[in-house]
């Protein structure tokens, strides 16, 4: 069975209530990758952990992720079965205790690799954020 846009996007949508609704701890988050010791590759910024998206994702509240269109979705090989999923979303949070309009307001490019393991379920391979865009009315955000 092949690998679809609408099962990427159910797999992202999944992977990010947990992040950011149910503000789920790095093992949470692990459960969707397919290999150990995952991590968030930001070709121009420093590669993130799952821990580390843990605590960056508390400081926030009132999260919001939209799938912006289009999405490309490539198939890479059947066996194992795998594809690549490229394109972005929109992010928004506010800080924690921050006035009421502080929104955090962000365009990400998502760059994912998925494959079905035995049990037909997908994992993230490889998960890349190839940009940040930060809108120009977006409050600040301290990743650190």
């Amino acid at each position: 069975m092949a690998i679809t846009k609408d099962d990427v996007i159910a797999l992202m949508k999944a992977f990010h209530d947990v992040v950011m609704f149910d503000k789920g701890t790095a093992d949470d988050q692990a459960a969707f990758f397919l290999h150990p010791e995952p991590r968030i590759f930001i070709p121009h910024g420093e590669d993130i952990t799952l821990q580390t998206n843990y605590e960056i994702h508390q400081k926030l509240t009132d999260e919001k992720h939209v799938v912006l269109e289009p999405w490309d979705i490539t198939t890479l090989c059947d066996a194992p079965e795998r594809v690549r999923a490229v394109g972005a979303v929109y992010w928004e949070g506010r800080p924690v205790g921050s006035a009421e309009g502080g929104l955090i307001k962000c365009v990400v490019g998502e760059d994912w690799i998925v494959q079905r393991v035995p049990s037909g379920a997908l994992k993230i391979a490889l998960y890349i954020n190839s940009y940040h865009n930060f809108l120009p009315d977006s409050a600040p955000i301290d990743l650190g």
